[in-house]
């Protein structure tokens, strides 16, 4: 009878190291440096400024097909791969 007594207590007491095991772990993985806070919101804003480059007023307005052809040219030079001289 005492043995399941102590048994649980032993289960108990393992249990609750088990979470504080768990929950240091996380405070270190979740920890977050100044640096690295000020790098991701650097990259958000990037983010943010990429995804609203387009106008509301280009969105909205009709394109003819002739315009739409000369911006697709013009990005379409600028990605181009540049070839070295030799």
């Amino acid at each position: 009878m005492w043995t399941a007594y102590l048994l649980f207590v032993v289960a108990g007491l393992l249990l609750i190291l088990l979470v504080a095991l768990v929950w240091r772990f996380w405070q270190n993985v979740a920890q977050v440096s100044p640096e690295e806070e000020a790098m991701d919101r650097t990259i958000a804003s990037l983010n943010d400024a990429q995804a609203n480059r387009v106008s509301d007023e280009q969105i909205a307005r009709q394109m003819d097909t002739e315009t739409g052809w000369q911006i697709m040219v013009r990005r379409g030079q600028q990605s181009a791969p540049r070839r070295r001289r030799r």
